[in-house]
């Protein structure tokens, strides 16, 4: 059940590799990474499947533009909530442009109390698919550096919560196997979130 790769050799944090204008493998590996949530993020927020397409491009545009500026301190501000931030405008922004070619330019909606409890449940929808999407990349990611076996004791115990000792009953192997196979896989995991996101709260971080 010995792992193929325990990945413990520390690898830089993809938010700080992109911030290097030269590192275009570092810029397409964000995108593919952070582009699927944005685009199901703008779904969510009931954008058809082109405008969805157009309002993360656009929301690229603008990370690309201020990712080299961000600051990763996360007693000022978490990545996860910055890339949210430049999300809801985004998607804000369309959708104000495209009511108001359907009912004209009218008054805008104020900044009243309604608008920021809005914000609120936005941010914390956000942060819901921010964290869920992180996990399920970094677990993908992790995955071909395990055997089989060392994989599904790992997803019995930690993703199915199941009892350890069920566990090594079900595989056959001893239970102490079945501990060190959630130990190596789970240090994976978070170096890969680590890598993703290195300010992340996903492991208590």
């Amino acid at each position: 059940m010995a792992a193929n790769s325990s990945g413990s050799s520390t690898r830089p944090s993809l938010l700080l590799r992109v911030r290097d204008p030269r590192d275009a493998e570092a810029w397409q590996t964000f995108v593919d990474v952070y582009a699927r949530l944005v685009y199901r993020h703008c779904r969510g927020r009931g954008l058809r499947h082109e405008d969805a397409e157009n309002v993360t491009q656009e929301v690229f545009a603008q990370v690309s533009q201020s990712i080299r500026r961000f600051d990763y301190r996360p007693d000022v501000g978490r990545f996860r909530g910055w890339l949210g931030a430049v999300t809801r405008n985004e998607v804000n922004r369309f959708l104000r442009k495209d009511s108001q070619a359907v009912h004209g330019s009218g008054g805008g909606e104020g900044e009243d109390g309604l608008g920021r409890a809005a914000a609120r449940v936005e941010d914390t929808a956000w942060a819901e698919e921010f964290n869920a999407h992180l996990l399920a990349t970094a677990l993908a990611r992790s995955r071909p550096h395990f055997e089989e076996q060392t994989w599904r004791a790992f997803e019995l115990v930690w993703l199915d919560k199941r009892p350890a000792t069920e566990v090594a009953r079900e595989l056959g192997v001893p239970i102490d196997r079945v501990y060190v196979a959630k130990s190596r896989v789970l240090e994976r995991l978070q170096q890969e979130v680590r890598e993703l996101a290195e300010d992340s709260t996903l492991f208590g971080g």
